[in-house]
């Protein structure tokens, strides 16, 4: 998810653009998350924590 936000971020925002110092670039950036939290989007997970296994195992198993 992580990588997804910084790819948009990259293809939106940061393209093809020249700054003339990294202060320039990191407004740019602040730019960004401003404007994309104007108006956020709500994220649904597709998987309930109960459906979710770790190395073939049931998060949600009893031990013992």
């Amino acid at each position: 998810m992580i990588e997804g936000f910084f790819g948009k971020l990259t293809r939106q925002m940061l393209r093809g653009i020249r700054v003339s110092s990294k202060e320039e670039l990191a407004d740019r950036i602040y730019q960004y998350f401003a404007e994309i939290n104007e108006v956020p989007v709500v994220f649904y997970w597709k998987y309930k924590m109960d459906d979710v296994t770790l190395d073939g195992y049931n998060l949600h198993q009893q031990s013992g």
